[in-house]
């Protein structure tokens, strides 16, 4: 009976890293679709220059400036959330080792948990950079027309 008891204590308390890499894990798919079209309207930009059907080249230059920046501030964002789901990964054996063993861990535990959270500001930090940026590069294509 006890044994059943500490699984069941086991199950619960892996509950919330669990939720939190789910949770987590719709942020990253959301960074990696960013990513994608900043990737594919660079290429598409890059045949533009190479092909000459582009009346304004130093416009579509430093566009491409800018979408390479946001590339690298994407790929900052995105090993930040990955980060984030390591952390929460190891809070689960630290929990294991803790209900398996009677280890105290917890400490253990709290520093993952804190990293998992820094690696989701940082993250956010980055985000909120690249929209600043995404708005910038829309500034440039729309500036004539509006």
């Amino acid at each position: 009976m006890e044994a059943t008891e500490s699984f069941i204590k086991f199950l619960q308390s892996c509950i919330s890293p669990i939720a939190l890499i789910s949770g987590v894990g719709l942020i990253l798919l959301s960074l990696n679709n960013r990513l994608a079209r900043t990737i594919d309207k660079s290429r598409m930009i890059v045949n533009e220059l190479k092909n000459g059907q582009t009346a304004d080249k130093d416009k579509k230059r430093l566009e491409l400036k800018i979408l390479f920046k946001r590339s690298k501030i994407l790929r900052n964002s995105i090993v930040s959330i990955s980060f984030s789901i390591l952390s929460s990964s190891l809070i689960i054996p630290v929990l294991l080792l803790m209900n398996l063993f009677h280890i105290n861990l917890e400490s253990l535990g709290i520093l993952f948990f804190l990293f998992s959270i820094i690696g989701i500001i940082l993250s956010a930090v980055f985000l909120f950079i690249d929209v600043i940026l995404t708005l910038k590069a829309l500034e440039f294509e729309v500036k004539d027309h509006i």
